[in-house]
């Protein structure tokens, strides 16, 4: 399996690619500053922009999926991102005949807000609201793309210590997820690495959590 990792210098990105590394993946990252990743076996690193889809579209070149674990810092939530992002990668997919993508989300973004419950989704329509907007904005791309997506959608996010089986469900069913769903960017990884095998999740969205999958 060949991956690549847009997004690989944020914390759930470093966790995506060490996870692909373990599990034997030859592991390509596109970044604009190689220098923030170190050297490793299986890992090949591109330099580039997002804008620039002629550099994107070499980078996927022989690339069976794309993981990517964006996101804007607190300082700058409300900026657009992936508004263009999605777009461009998109296009750049399609030029180099990649049609497998799990890209991390939010749980509130779009549909995922009926899995949600107080107190967390006062903050999807309070501060969170301008970067889950841009969110869905770019989301909602994929839909008529032609590509194999999934997107997950995690509660707030922590370092921690991957859990054997976190909660992870279709939020089409409209699950309800626990009132403070926070989450492991290590399970985070575990999810999209799983999701990413899977037929099953193709144009869904998933919630998850940190927390025991009872079912």
């Amino acid at each position: 399996m060949k991956v690549l990792v847009i997004g690989a210098t944020g914390r759930t990105g470093q966790e995506l690619v060490k996870q692909s590394l373990e599990k034997g993946y030859e592991v390509s990252v596109y970044v604009r500053r190689p220098e923030a990743i170190p050297t490793q076996k299986n890992l090949t690193v591109f330099k580039g922009n997002l804008d620039d889809i002629e550099s994107l579209t070499a980078a996927l070149k022989g690339v069976d999926s794309v993981l990517m674990a964006l996101g804007n810092s607190i300082s700058n939530r409300n900026d657009k991102l992936f508004e263009w992002v999605i777009p461009n990668l998109i296009r750049a997919m399609k030029a180099a005949n990649v049609k497998r993508i799990v890209s991390l989300s939010a749980l509130g973004v779009g549909n995922t807000f009926d899995n949600t419950r107080y107190p967390y989704r006062f903050g999807t329509r309070s501060f969170l609201k301008g970067n889950f907007e841009d969110h869905l904005a770019g989301e909602i791309k994929f839909k008529d793309s032609g590509l194999d997506w999934t997107t997950v959608h995690p509660g707030p996010l922590f370092n921690g210590e991957k859990m054997e089986n976190p909660l992870v469900r279709d939020a089409a069913t409209g699950y309800k997820m626990p009132r403070a769903p926070r989450t492991n960017r290590a399970d985070v990884a575990q999810v999209m690495l799983k999701a990413l095998l899977d037929p099953s999740t193709y144009g869904k969205e998933l919630v998850m959590a940190s927390t025991p999958n009872k079912n």
